[in-house]
């Protein structure tokens, strides 16, 4: 909206738009008191300080600020103006446009929001590629083993950042999460899923492809998918929890048909991963077997906590 503002009698006069972009009645007239209590609050005395600080060897200024507008609704504007004097250096007259801002800076702060969201996941992914790194290390007894078990471990992390970035880290279908992490070692003979249509979030995505890409590396090396007539099965349900139990969603991982399982002697970094990611990054309980069959791995994760909200 165009504006002029006469220092002399204080009266401003605005173009036909100024109600709309106000959202004032356009029968009653905008005065200047009456556009100075529609400046929000905090950016009131900016905004005069700014009108109060023209003079002839500095006529012009831009100044944002907020408006209130009588409908509730707190909108930007952007105002630039130049100042006009007489020869003794009084001001005579103030003309400028006001423009409405209020999606530009909607659009700023959105960015804002999302460069900050940028650095926080990109910090809590050089840190967990730290913490693997620094366990894979302890876990392997030549260079090669590291660089391939890294590597590995690495790429499955990069394949579940890959599924939530297709979906706007919104929610990936637990059925994507298990077909992306068992890809490499499944078949129609040796791998079968079943389960319903839930989405998780990005944390239950992450920290549960971690989880099944250990399950399935070792199944790979030591237990169903390393003999010919191996089976794993993955499933999944919603649970409702009994009496003050919450409901919750419950994974099933078993093998059947490999070799002699034999516990390890000793908990590596694999196993650690399998019983203590889940607990500490979403709250839920792993139950890791090492039955004569094959291995069992029974997972529950609160709903609250594992299921996203999709729009």
């Amino acid at each position: 909206m165009a504006f002029e503002w006469d220092a002399r009698t204080g009266v401003s006069h605005h173009s036909a738009n100024a109600a709309n972009v106000l959202g004032y009645d356009q029968q009653a007239p905008l005065t200047t008191a009456r556009f100075l209590d529609l400046i929000h609050p905090e950016d009131r005395t900016h905004f005069k300080a700014q009108v109060q600080g023209v003079r002839p060897d500095k006529p012009s200024y831009a100044v944002e600020f907020r408006v209130l507008r009588p409908d509730g609704q707190e909108i930007w504007l952007e105002e630039t103006a130049k100042a006009e004097f007489d020869p003794a250096g009084t001001c005579l007259r103030i003309k400028g446009l006001t423009v409405d801002i209020t999606e530009r800076k909607r659009a700023d702060e959105h960015r804002r929001l999302l460069v900050a969201e940028l650095d926080h996941r990109v910090k809590n992914v050089l840190a967990r590629v730290g913490v693997v790194a620094m366990y894979t290390r302890q876990g392997s007894s030549t260079i090669d083993e590291y660089i391939e078990a890294l590597d590995q471990r690495i790429q499955s992390m990069a394949v579940a950042h890959a599924s939530l970035s297709r979906v706007n880290w919104q929610g990936v279908p637990i059925a994507d999460t298990v077909r992306y992490q068992l890809a490499p070692y499944a078949t129609k003979a040796n791998m079968t899923t079943c389960g319903p249509d839930i989405a998780l979030t990005a944390t239950a995505t992450e920290a549960l492809a971690m989880v099944l890409h250990e399950l399935v590396t070792n199944a790979s090396k030591y237990g169903a998918l390393s003999a010919p007539e191996g089976q794993v099965s993955v499933s999944w349900e919603s649970r409702n929890g009994g009496g003050d139990d919450a409901p919750v969603l419950k994974i099933v991982w078993r093998e059947k048909g490999g070799p002699p399982v034999l516990a390890p002697p000793q908990d590596g970094y694999g196993t650690s991963l399998i019983c203590d990611l889940i607990p500490h990054e979403v709250g839920g309980t792993v139950d890791l077997a090492f039955l004569s069959e094959g291995v069992s791995c029974t997972i529950e994760i609160p709903l609250k906590t594992a299921m996203a909200k999709v729009a």
